[in-house]
């Protein structure tokens, strides 16, 4: 009985608050892939974190992907600055890469990491096997990277061929 009260009271309670769509682990297999583009970024950059304004659970992710990177994602020479910024201004630029937030993986992600011409990432396999991201990655239970090659070619982004030889390409 106890047992039982105890998973009820378990079940109620809220899930942890700020828990981001990606892990702190994700996000290190990210800096490895953003080291891997070619050609290899370097310096200060900015990273778009891409959330649907209006979308309260977005935003709540976009801010918790954030607060994970904190004052920076470092991947080789470089480290990326996290920048929030809702999918309607993404066309403004000004960042060298865009991590989607949950719902952000869309039609206009993509239209401006094509004409951006960089790199968009997701944890949504669904939006790359779609072609509205070019990347997504998973670290639990282990590590999955997919690339949309067909994304990655209209968007400009190339990918060193010895990561791509440790990732799904489709």
């Amino acid at each position: 009985m106890l047992g039982v009260l105890s998973l009820a009271l378990a079940a109620a309670l809220p899930r942890a608050a700020g828990a981001a769509s990606l892990s702190a682990k994700s996000l290190k297999v990210l800096g490895s892939a953003l080291s891997c583009l070619l050609p290899e970024p370097s310096g200060q950059l900015v990273m778009a974190i891409a959330y649907v304004a209006g979308d309260d659970a977005s935003q709540k992710d976009a801010e918790a992907l954030a607060a994970l990177i904190g004052d920076g994602l470092h991947a080789g020479r470089a480290v990326f600055q996290p920048r929030l910024v809702d999918t309607a201004s993404l066309g403004a630029g000004g960042y060298a890469a865009i991590l989607a937030a949950s719902g952000a993986d869309g039609e206009r992600l993509m239209g401006a990491s094509r004409s951006a011409r960089v790199l968009c990432v997701t944890a949504d396999f669904a939006a790359v096997q779609a072609g509205r991201c070019v990347m997504a990655i998973r670290a639990e239970p282990r590590v999955e990277v997919l690339v949309n090659h067909a994304a990655a070619a209209v968007t400009g982004v190339e990918l060193a061929p010895a990561f791509l030889m440790m990732i799904r390409e489709i």
